[in-house]
C-alpha cells in the first residue's frame, strides 16, 4: 500500500485538530487568537466565566457579545457563538474617565454578583431579587449614601429624590432580567428606615445603574443589552460559584480593559 507523504498525514491532523478546536470554541494550536479570546485578557483574576464585549469603534453602540467557560483543564472554550448587543447611545468610554449622563457604557473588566428582574427567576445560581413597582435605583449626587444603592421600596421621607432615581419597573421590558455590573459600587451597606445606605460610598460623577438586560428599542443609556432568549439563557449560566467578569470596550483595545 502506497504511504502519504508525513507533511500531508501531519497537514491532515492538523486540520481535525482545528475543526474539532473551532467546534468546541477553542483556537487551534499556533493559531492566531482574536484579542477578545479570555487567555488575552488582562483582568480576569479567578474567572471561570467571562463575558466579553467589543464594538467595532468607541462611539458605535452596536456590539458582539461573547461567553466563555474555563474548564477543568484550564481551556477557555465559547459556551454559545457572538451574539448582536447594543450598548450606551454614545459608545464606550473608559470606565476611569465615564462620567454620569453621558450616554456611554465603561470600558473596563467588572465582576457580575447579583441580578434581579420583573420575570420571576429563570434558575439561575445568582442571587437574584424579583422586583416590583416600590424598586428603584437612585443617582442623587445630594445623597451620596443612597448613590448607586438599590432601593425595594420608596419610603416617606426619603434622603434620596424620584427626580435622581430609576425606578425599574417603569422599564418593565428591558428589565425583565438583569445582571448588576459592579461598576462605581458602593460598599457597606446596611438598612435603617426602609432605606439602603452604604457606609463607602460610589463616587457621584460617575453614574452607576450599569445592566446587562434585555433589548429595547435601540442604543441604552449606558447598560449592554441583549435579545430576550439570549438574555435569558446568559442568566440561566451565570454561576457566582466560577467568580465571572464581563470585559468591554472597542475590540482594538480590549486586552488591555
Amino acid at each position: 500500500m502506497r504511504r502519504k507523504p508525513a507533511g500531508v498525514v501531519a497537514g491532515v491532523l492538523v486540520a481535525v485538530a482545528a475543526l474539532v478546536g473551532a467546534l468546541l470554541g477553542v483556537p487551534g494550536a499556533g493559531a492566531a487568537t482574536p484579542g477578545y479570546y479570555p487567555p488575552n485578557l488582562t483582568h480576569l483574576g479567578a474567572a471561570r466565566q467571562a463575558i466579553v464585549v467589543t464594538s467595532t469603534s468607541w462611539s458605535t453602540s452596536y456590539a458582539t457579545l461573547r461567553t466563555y467557560d474555563k474548564g477543568a483543564d484550564g481551556i477557555w472554550r465559547a459556551k454559545w457563538g457572538p451574539l448582536p448587543a447594543r450598548i450606551g447611545t454614545r459608545g464606550f468610554s473608559p470606565a476611569a474617565q465615564r462620567l454620569q449622563n453621558t450616554y456611554t457604557t465603561p470600558a473596563g473588566t467588572f465582576t457580575l454578583t447579583h441580578a434581579f428582574g420583573a420575570y420571576s427567576d429563570p434558575g439561575t445560581a445568582m442571587p437574584y431579587r424579583k422586583s416590583d413597582s416600590n424598586d428603584w435605583w437612585p443617582y442623587d449626587p445630594r445623597d451620596p449614601r443612597t448613590y448607586n444603592v438599590y432601593q425595594y421600596s420608596r419610603v416617606a421621607g426619603a434622603a434620596w429624590r424620584t427626580t435622581w432615581a430609576e425606578r425599574l419597573w417603569s422599564y418593565y421590558s428591558q428589565y425583565r432580567y438583569a445582571v448588576v455590573v459592579n461598576y462605581n459600587m458602593p460598599s457597606g451597606l446596611y438598612s435603617s428606615g426602609g432605606q439602603w445606605f452604604a457606609r463607602y460610598p460610589a463616587d457621584t460623577r460617575k453614574g452607576g445603574g450599569i445592566f446587562l438586560h434585555v433589548n429595547g428599542t435601540g442604543g441604552t443609556a449606558g447598560c449592554v443589552s441583549l435579545e430576550y432568549t439570549n438574555m435569558r439563557a446568559v442568566l440561566r449560566w451565570l454561576d457566582p460559584a466560577k467568580a465571572p467578569r464581563i470585559v468591554m470596550g472597542p475590540a482594538s483595545v480590549i486586552t488591555s480593559m
